[in-house]
């Protein structure tokens, strides 16, 4: 068998923070004075391969980004953290995501993102630029927050075509993608969830697809959509992870939270480390558990810690 070039591979959400740390999170016709302002690098897919990265797994992404400011600041934090970038192409005249961030003082967040580049990413264009790319890697992650359905789908049938393990994170709801941005129709979310080896739906997510806010009780539905692995994060909680034989809560660190953002794609990250390395779906969920823990407790999506940061963190919290 061929020697893979890359540990994993994403193709979504690549963007610039820009947070504004408030009181709280102003409603309609509200006004409000942020205590801080600050611009960190974010989106899922570039915050994922940014912890896999300092979990020492060699990451690519492929995308779109524009020949604008935000686009030289996401290309010189990848190269900072060693993520490869050949398949990042720089699009002239086109604006590069970035997105408002509101953080209120117990860690919680309002999220607005921004129309860009990425999303004139085709299917055709996975086929000819970006096949030989995604072969190359052992883990193939998709995720599903701004890219149209078709690119992705079409990325992720190539990866599961050729054994690279699918890892498809549904970040938003169901409802959002197929009735409010579009992105999606009902038969295209199907097809990403079936051919998933890994399926970790967010908790609005998840709470769709079971038809109940009882996550705990119904999750073991989600298997009825085809994927190998399922996990649902439970903030604070920490997370259920299922394979076919076995479903595990495996509860959450206790830290001081300062922001949540970013925390689910460590989790993310974590759980694409532990699968690649043969970790058990118990400790899989605990080493995810602890990734994201670290990133809840400084401001910015990718404040995150690397693979000794991480278990010097679940030595010292040896029972969450």
């Amino acid at each position: 068998m061929r020697e893979k070039k890359l540990d994993v591979t994403a193709i979504g959400c690549l963007a610039v923070d820009y947070f504004a740390l408030v009181p709280s999170i102003p409603g309609p016709e509200e006004k409000i004075m942020a205590g801080t302002y600050e611009v960190h690098p974010g989106g899922v897919s570039g915050n994922v391969l940014t912890q896999t990265a300092r979990l020492g797994l060699r990451s690519g992404w492929l995308g779109k980004i524009g020949d604008d400011e935000a686009g030289e600041i996401l290309i010189k934090e990848f190269e900072k953290e060693g993520i490869d970038t050949s398949h990042t192409e720089v699009v002239e005249d086109k604006h590069s995501m970035f997105t408002w961030i509101q953080v209120d003082k117990r860690g919680g967040r309002s999220i607005t993102m921004f129309p860009n580049v990425l999303i004139e990413l085709t299917a055709d264009e996975i086929e000819e630029k970006h096949a030989d790319y995604i072969v190359s890697s052992k883990a193939f992650q998709a995720e599903s927050c701004i890219l149209p359905f078709s690119p992705m789908i079409r990325a992720m049938e190539i990866a599961k075509e050729n054994g690279v393990t699918v890892v498809f994170d549904l970040d938003v709801p169901p409802s959002y993608l197929i009735q409010e941005s579009k992105q999606a129709t009902q038969e295209q979310l199907r097809r990403a969830v079936e051919i998933s080896d890994i399926f970790i739906p967010c908790k609005a997510g998840a709470r769709e697809l079971v038809g109940s806010g009882d996550i705990e009780s119904n999750a073991r539905k989600l298997f009825d959509l085809g994927p190998e692995i399922v996990a649902v994060t439970l903030g604070e909680k920490g997370c259920i992870v299922m394979d076919k034989k076995d479903t595990i809560t495996v509860p959450g660190y206790r830290v001081d939270v300062r922001d949540t953002t970013g925390a689910g794609d460590a989790f993310h990250a974590g759980f694409i480390y532990g699968v690649l390395n043969g970790k058990s779906l118990e400790e899989t969920g605990r080493f995810s558990n602890a990734c994201g823990a670290i990133c809840c407790e400084n401001v910015g999506a990718r404040a995150m810690g690397t693979l000794d940061e991480v278990v010097s963190f679940m030595e010292k919290y040896k029972t969450p």
